[in-house]
């Protein structure tokens, strides 16, 4: 063979990884428009679920700490220790290894929850426990009427 064949099998295979490293970049640009994409509509059913009267899913994943930790007491059946609310947490694919204390970030948000009055806190003996604040015949306030306009989609 002569130099000249070596070089076109050269800039033949060069050409090709040009295109492959072309492709590549166009999937992951894709993969990453169609992630951001997911994610936001993860974000607005999970907003959109409660006003449809839709349960807490088996999945809480891709949505923030706080809401999580919300569903999660607001559809148990019973009173929650702040360890259910964590086991609840993973056992619903909310993921806390980025928490470098969980159980600090937990208790900090169930207080808030609280204060917000839409948790209630219970000691019994040494032990506490939260619960969702059902709303009281007095509390109730007639909602609105949700229009087209109100929705961001």
């Amino acid at each position: 063979m002569k130099p000249e064949d070596y070089y076109e099998t050269w800039e033949r295979l060069l050409a090709e990884q040009t295109q492959l490293i072309d492709r590549r970049t166009s999937l992951e640009n894709d993969l990453n428009e169609t992630n951001i994409a997911i994610a936001h509509l993860e974000e607005v059913i999970g907003h959109l679920a409660p006003l449809a009267g839709v349960p807490v899913g088996a999945d809480l994943a891709g949505i923030g700490i706080t809401e999580a930790i919300r569903r999660v007491i607001q559809h148990s059946k019973n009173r929650m220790s702040a360890a259910e609310i964590r086991r609840a947490l993973g056992d619903n694919g909310f993921d806390l290894s980025s928490l470098t204390a969980p159980m600090a970030s937990i208790y900090k948000i169930v207080s808030r929850l609280i204060e917000a009055g839409e948790v209630e806190r219970e000691k019994e003996d040494s032990n506490v426990y939260y619960r969702w604040k059902t709303a009281q015949a007095d509390d109730l306030v007639q909602p609105t009427e949700i229009t087209d306009d109100d929705i961001p989609f």
